[in-house]
């Protein structure tokens, strides 16, 4: 029998001898569908005892298990890993972009969190997206070009987990993404696609020959030469980034942009640094969630969230999706109020995820809603992976250089950032100064969520994540609730459709529901709207000693496991 149906009737068995059937408060009508654009149209899914890599490509799959099987363990691994996706989903993430990544120690059930959020230049002010009316600036008027570009912190937040955790040197693990970059590599379908649809990168006066063959010749190899000679040198020292020629030239990019020239120094490099401590770890009524601190809103909103979903008396007669909906327009908008770069502006995390604090703001949100919400909806780009070494190390990692293509400046081999529009564009909202606005040093709110969940002993159980903008809470919230509450098959969940709510407006899913499965929860003041949300959601769980790795059907991503 074919292996992938072995691991069907596998968790389908595993749901009932466990009692563990949906709920009637599941929707059964919730059918995955694979009509969209950017599917692969195939779940990947796997199953081992020891090892398992969940990725958004295979290349980087296949690297990080290259790793693995060498002896390195997740931290290695995800060394390599991160260098592949920089290479070949370089719309996504890279080493132009940011991260944030949880790392726990099987042996001492510690659960550390890196924090490589990308800083502002210190020159810029407050009003760096208003117009010359002081009027916030459009999207793309602000993320092409310099203007947006943040120091990035994805090189020094690996070399960070690698000098902790790692075991094989730091210049074997650069060895697999070289070997790609130079002999030359497969475009994936979700490059391919991003580039034809693309049309800001060729406004940017730069050689962009290297994408204009793969638009050509999608079926050839590419080899990325200006990438290879990067890695070789971060390879040797990874401090060129941020002290050598590898600065410099970026620098000079952001500087020089023939659109929206931006404000970065070499002094900005020089003082950047990856944060890493405890993460936030919340415990919920039988397990503990861990997630990323600020200026990752995850960690936060995904706490506050469960604890309602948990704890929240809701009328009997709101359905499943209707709850979900309401705590999802409630998390949205302490995002958009509470949250900031802490070093900045206290944030009383704290109090913000204290259960009877918490539930009595919910109640008085629901009773004074708020109709507006004033942060981008933006619900693409960025990359997750989660690996499982043979030790019980686990790693949950998230990437992004935000938009698709990021500033669309290609610098060595890579695009750089426009993370800085992920500040508020606005200073104040009903005359009070919002605290994710821009600040000379400051890390700018993100919504990137890698999560890992444990019973109450700290032994692990799940591994989450996905792209998607300010979208991953939502994903990320509603595959925790069907997986770890409702006992709904994981691979089913992940499949489902997606759905979300911001002020008035709730989004779904295109080609997953029927209008009329919200028409019937929507309240009179609210709008629904549908989009292509793709997810793409990363998972490594544990069951009954099996390691299960799944990812998304919306992206290439691919799974291993032994």
């Amino acid at each position: 029998m074919h292996k992938k149906s072995l691991i069907y009737i596998f968790f389908f068995t595993l749901i009932i001898s466990n009692g563990l059937l949906a709920d009637e408060s599941y929707d059964q009508k919730i059918q995955p569908e694979f009509n969209f654009i950017e599917a692969t149209k195939e779940t990947k899914i796997s199953s081992g005892k020891k090892l398992a890599v969940v990725s958004a490509n295979n290349y980087a799959t296949k690297g990080a298990q290259e790793i693995l099987s060498i002896g390195g363990n997740a931290a290695d691994a995800a060394v390599t890993l991160q260098l592949i996706l920089g290479l070949v989903e370089p719309q996504s993430s890279g080493l132009g972009g940011g991260s944030f990544a949880l790392y726990f120690n099987n042996k001492n059930k510690t659960v550390t969190n890196f924090d490589g959020r990308e800083r502002a230049p210190k020159k810029i002010l407050k009003n760096h997206f208003l117009d010359k009316d002081n009027k916030p600036q459009k999207f793309f008027d602000a993320a092409i070009g310099g203007k947006s570009v943040g120091v990035p912190g994805t090189i020094k937040t690996l070399h960070k987990i690698h000098n902790k955790f790692g075991k094989l040197d730091w210049k074997q693990l650069f060895e697999p993404a070289i070997k790609l970059a130079s002999e030359g590599f497969i475009p994936p379908p979700r490059l391919i696609q991003s580039l034809k649809k693309e049309k800001h990168l060729w406004k940017i006066n730069q050689d962009n020959s290297f994408f204009k063959k793969i638009i050509e010749n999608p079926s050839q190899k590419i080899r990325n030469i200006q990438y290879e000679k990067t890695l070789r040198e971060l390879s040797k020292d990874y401090n060129e980034f941020y002290n050598g020629k590898i600065a410099n030239n970026m620098v000079q990019a952001v500087k020089n942009s023939n659109i929206n020239p931006g404000l970065l120094e070499k002094s900005d490099f020089l003082a950047y640094d990856t944060k890493d401590g405890n993460a936030l770890c919340t415990e919920l009524k039988d397990k503990i969630l861990c997630g990323p601190k600020l200026p990752s809103s995850g960690g936060i909103l995904l706490s506050q969230a469960l604890i309602i979903y948990e704890n929240y008396n809701f009328d009997s007669t709101i359905s499943h999706k209707r709850k979900l909906l309401d705590i999802l327009a409630f998390v949205y908008n302490e995002r958009a109020i509470f949250l900031g770069d802490p070093e900045f502006d206290f944030v009383n995390t704290e109090k913000l995820i204290q259960k009877d604090y918490l539930l009595k703001k919910f109640d008085l949100f629901q009773e004074n809603f708020v109709k507006k919400i004033d942060f981008p909806e933006k619900f693409h780009s960025t990359t997750h992976f989660s690996i499982h070494d043979n030790e019980g190390n686990v790693i949950s990692m998230t990437s992004s250089i935000e938009n698709g293509f990021g500033s669309r400046l290609f610098v060595d081999g890579f695009f750089l950032n426009n993370q800085l529009t992920d500040f508020s564009f606005k200073i104040k909202r009903k005359n009070k100064i919002l605290k994710n606005i821009p600040e000379g040093g400051k890390r700018p709110l993100s919504s990137m969520s890698p999560i890992l969940i444990f019973d109450k002993n700290y032994n692990f159980l799940f591994s989450i994540g996905s792209p998607g903008g300010t979208a991953i809470i939502a994903y990320v919230f509603k595959n925790i609730v069907d997986i770890l509450y409702l006992n709904i098959d994981p691979i089913h969940s992940v499949n489902s459709g997606n759905y979300l709510k911001k002020g008035e407006k709730i989004y779904v899913e295109k080609n997953k529901f029927k209008t009329k499965e919200f028409d019937v929860i929507k309240r009179s003041n609210e709008k629904i709207l549908q989009m292509p949300l793709t997810s793409g959601l990363g998972i490594i769980i544990k069951k009954n000693d099996l390691l299960f790795g799944i990812e998304d059907s919306r992206r290439d991503g691919n799974v291993f496991a032994k």
